[in-house]
């Protein structure tokens, strides 16, 4: 029902007009010409009231008009604003879409560049223990053949052989520590060590193949020095041994090669190392001066032809030096010579003469007889080559022994008190070290009997073997290719535990 309001305001108009229509017919009618006037006013009336009611309506079809215009403009800016936010939506999603594109493929650059390293990573220790293995018996057999009785022409091809062995072993371990360094995997061992009989380790090591070249090899030791320092005392030796022996190896018959070692620095903890390798040989380009630490890089590509080598040695020794704070300095003259300096800054442990200690790995000297009143020891090998090393070795040392050829087979002949030392290879068929280990460390506890000391001598030589064999069970932890004095030390070290707990 429409209300009488809206009724009046939309059909008052209307409703006047008509009663003024019939006031006008009314007026004719009754009262006639008295009154036209009346009439004419009336009329008029109407008139005014019908162009009214056409203002009224033409406003109202343009308010009407407008108003659809003015929906029409806001309908066609709500589709503009609709279809400029879908763009910007549809180019919004696209450049997520394609930044979603791009981080995929950032992982999947860097899934695949880690799977890469971690293929190489396997790839080196895989190679290290399958070269390590045969490397043992080559190197073991020539330490056992300098200990018979040789000609002449004997001891020069067991001499070659021996340099031939060690240089490739010193490739591999570069080769290994090249990568250890660019995955950020090497760590530095931090103890007391006497700087001292470190570089005589060196210079004993150095001075034969000095000899061979007819190159005199010098050392001098600065007054006031300070001997005991806390460091690697390995990675120390390390870079002093190359930069010596290239400085040998560079030198001409006739010349030498000289050994500085000088500290300074007026602190209580800390002194300032400078050692310096000095020699007379064909010296370096100023030019390739700052090249020479670069991986793979010689000076001169003839110099690879000439003098060997594969320009890892330079790069490792300044990057360990660089990881232990220090750095190494070069100055040359082609032609003259050239001088290297390994700057160090070292703890130091305590004031000289307060029990200084020194690198390990000094002739250990034995006592044949003695050996032999040892209970035996066990060899767990299945690499007869190795196994024929390591038997003639403790023969030579004086020990008995027994060998099993697995792990399995260990087991079996494995006993609380029956041996002294298991010497324990870890990659064996049948059963493994790591396996056989912690079985027989069950056995041990279950019986309540003393442990025996077990010792992997193993090729897996990376970072991580040797914890792995300590979470095992093992005692101790000797790579291959083993130096026999360092496994005579090992062995005196676990024979002479083996007793004391025994007493106790």
């Amino acid at each position: 029902m429409i209300s009488f309001k809206k009724l009046l305001l939309d059909y008052g108009l209307y409703l006047i007009l008509g009663l003024s229509l019939v006031c006008v017919l009314l007026t004719l009618q009754v009262r006639q010409i008295y009154f036209y006037a009346e009439a004419a006013l009336t009329t008029l009336s109407c008139g005014l009231i019908m162009a009214v009611i056409y203002v009224q309506r033409e406003t109202e079809k343009i308010a009407v008009a407008d108003t659809l215009n003015q929906m029409r403009t806001a309908h066609d800016l709500a589709r503009l604003h609709v279809t400029t936010a879908e763009e910007l939506k549809s180019k919004t999603d696209a450049k997520q879409e394609d930044a979603d594109r791009r981080r995929e493929s950032a992982e999947d650059a860097t899934l695949i560049a880690d799977k890469a390293n971690k293929a190489k990573s396997d790839f080196l220790a895989n190679m290290s223990h399958e070269i390590r293995t045969p490397m043992n018996a080559v190197i073991g057999l020539t330490h056992i053949l300098q200990t018979t009785k040789l000609d002449a022409k004997q001891k020069q091809c067991v001499s070659v052989l021996q340099t031939s062995s060690e240089t490739l072993m010193t490739l591999i371990n570069n080769l290994l520590d090249i990568d250890r360094m660019e995955s950020h995997d090497i760590d530095l061992e931090n103890a007391p060590f006497n700087m001292t009989a470190l570089l005589d380790q060196v210079i004993s090591v150095m001075s034969v193949r000095a000899k061979q070249k007819a190159v005199n090899l010098i050392v001098h030791y600065a007054s006031d020095l300070y001997k005991t320092y806390i460091g690697d005392c390995g990675r120390i030796r390390q870079i002093v041994l190359n930069l010596v022996g290239n400085a040998v190896k560079f030198t001409a018959a006739g010349g030498s090669v000289s050994i500085f070692l000088a500290n300074g620095g007026n602190g209580t903890r800390k002194k300032q190392i400078t050692i310096t390798v000095t020699d007379t040989g064909i010296g370096i380009p100023e030019n390739k001066l700052d090249v020479i630490f670069g991986k793979f890089i010689q000076a001169d590509s003839s110099i690879t032809r000439q003098y060997g080598g594969t320009g890892l040695g330079l790069a490792i020794s300044q990057r360990l030096a660089q990881r232990m704070g220090g750095d190494i300095t070069v100055t040359s003259v082609v032609g003259q010579g050239s001088s290297f300096v390994l700057h160090l800054s070292l703890p130091i442990e305590a004031p000289d003469g307060d029990n200084e200690k020194h690198c390990q790995e000094n002739i250990t000297y034995f006592d044949m007889h003695l050996n032999s009143e040892e209970l035996p020891i066990l060899l767990v090998e299945d690499y007869e080559a190795n196994m024929l090393v390591a038997t003639i070795t403790l023969d030579n040392f004086g020990y008995r022994y027994e060998v099993a050829c697995n792990g399995q087979e260990a087991i079996k002949r494995f006993a609380s008190g029956k041996y002294s030392v298991i010497l324990m290879d870890v990659e064996m068929p049948v059963m493994d070290g790591y396996e056989t280990t912690r079985y027989i460390r069950e056995y041990e506890k279950a019986n309540a009997s003393l442990p025996v000391a077990i010792i992997a001598m193993t090729a897996h030589a990376i970072k991580g073997d040797r914890e792995k064999c300590i979470a095992s069970g093992m005692d101790d932890y000797i790579a291959k290719p083993f130096n026999p004095h360092q496994l005579q030390a090992m062995l005196l070290k676990h024979i002479k535990k083996c007793d004391e707990d025994k007493v106790a």
